[in-house]
């Protein structure tokens, strides 16, 4: 076959031009650290590295939702310390004034100090995010959720909604424990009742305290609250000992009048479907009421802790020293404990929400780097391997060049 020197030419400087685009694309190779810049580069691969990367910049995504979630509850977590500490600061302060040998005005000052606890933790209550959010409004995140009115009492405005964040593949957690819960959900020591004592100025040898009123038999609950239990002489009179009858708010008496049930102290006590048991020396003409702000039929449960604090501040304003004072000091200072392991336990659930960002978020790191890794094995260059493949096209190159130059200058006329 016949080539024409054109066709020789024309072949020759196409070999040297694609050694040419091999040698540069090698270089950018190397200077980029990528096998693969483009899809044309390995179609498969490059279709591979783009899901690896879909999946790098989700998990990036989770983690910048973990890092928010974790800024938020970290709040939370404070606001809740901070009101361990309020309800302590509180219980010393209601222990100190309790104490017989302090005048009124010492105990003006002891109230003056524990209004400003309840503004601090009304503070907190109403504690904003980085974005101006309300932590404890649930999903009323845009005002205040604590309110007080003129009255003193604290009102909530906000609900009972739980925000949550996607930090995984069908993984969320929730970012706030709404206010009803922390602030309104403190469990009533005495079960399904609060006890107010009107008690006589009689010493006693043990203090009178309601120690638990629960519904117990839902079924026979007519929900007729207030109950007053009354205590009058025995019939006939006994030295020491007294009898009781139940009043409720419609009238109904028990048993019925004339008749009274002798107490025991600790003895349980059952009327309406209620078992009350009460402890302490009574005294004939004092009176014990059992109540409730929830007349659907399940009791009050819960506490709020504003109006346990507001139930202190107004225990300072009266005369505690006497029976009834220090029967009310019974049932304040067990509100508090059990309000200062409610603000512990919701702490504790907050905790274990950050605990499971942690893990998440260790899951996701190691995810990443096997994602990287698998990624890196497909997208990056082997140096090594590249080193010795621009070698060789290097050595092509510079052969082909010397071989088109040395056949370009034969010629039949040099060996005329």
């Amino acid at each position: 076959m016949r080539i024409s020197s054109f066709q020789f030419i024309q072949r020759n400087l196409d070999n040297i031009s694609a050694r040419s685009s091999e040698a540069n694309r090698q270089l950018g190779q190397a200077s980029s650290g990528k096998r693969v810049e483009y899809a044309s580069d390995d179609p498969v691969a490059a279709n591979g590295i783009l899901n690896y990367k879909q999946e790098l910049r989700k998990l990036d995504q989770y983690q910048n939702n973990i890092n928010l979630a974790e800024n938020r509850l970290r709040r939370e977590e404070t606001g809740l310390t901070s009101g361990e500490n309020i309800t302590q600061q509180v219980k010393e302060l209601m222990l100190k004034a309790n104490n017989p040998a302090i005048t009124q005005n010492e105990r003006n000052a002891i109230k003056s100090e524990l209004e400003s606890r309840i503004d601090e933790l009304l503070n907190i209550a109403n504690t904003k995010d980085e974005f101006g959010q309300a932590i404890f409004g649930g999903f009323q995140t845009d005002t205040d959720p604590f309110t007080r009115q003129p009255n003193g009492d604290i009102t909530y405005s906000g609900d009972s909604g739980q925000r949550q964040m996607i930090i995984g593949d069908s993984v969320k957690v929730e970012l706030n424990h709404d206010g009803e819960l922390v602030f309104g959900g403190v469990p009533n020591p005495r079960g399904d009742f609060t006890v107010d004592y009107q008690l006589g100025a009689e010493p006693r040898e043990d203090q009178v305290r309601v120690e638990s009123a629960n519904i117990s038999n839902p079924g026979a609950l007519t929900d007729a609250q207030q109950y007053s239990i009354k205590f009058v002489e025995n019939t006939p009179p006994e030295p020491g000992k007294v009898s009781y009858t139940i009043t409720d708010n419609l009238g109904n008496v028990t048993p019925a009048a004339p008749a009274t049930l002798p107490y025991t102290s600790g003895e349980k006590i059952t009327v309406d479907g209620i078992e009350i048991v009460i402890k302490g020396e009574t005294k004939a003409g004092d009176e014990i009421t059992l109540n409730t702000d929830i007349t659907d039929g399940t009791g009050q449960d819960d506490l709020g802790v504003f109006d346990i604090l507001n139930r202190a501040k107004d225990w300072l304003s009266s005369e505690p020293h006497n029976p009834s004072g220090q029967s009310e000091m019974i049932e304040i200072l067990d509100e508090l404990d059990a309000m200062g392991s409610h603000f512990t336990r919701v702490r504790a659930d907050t905790g274990n929400r950050m605990q499971r960002l942690d893990n998440q978020k260790e899951t996701h790191l190691e995810m990443t780097l096997t994602l990287d890794k698998l990624r890196s094995g497909m997208e990056d260059l082997d140096y090594a391997k590249a080193s010795g493949e621009f070698i060789q096209t290097m050595v092509a190159l510079q052969a082909t060049q010397t071989m088109f130059g040395k056949i370009q200058n034969m010629s039949l006329f040099n060996y005329i």
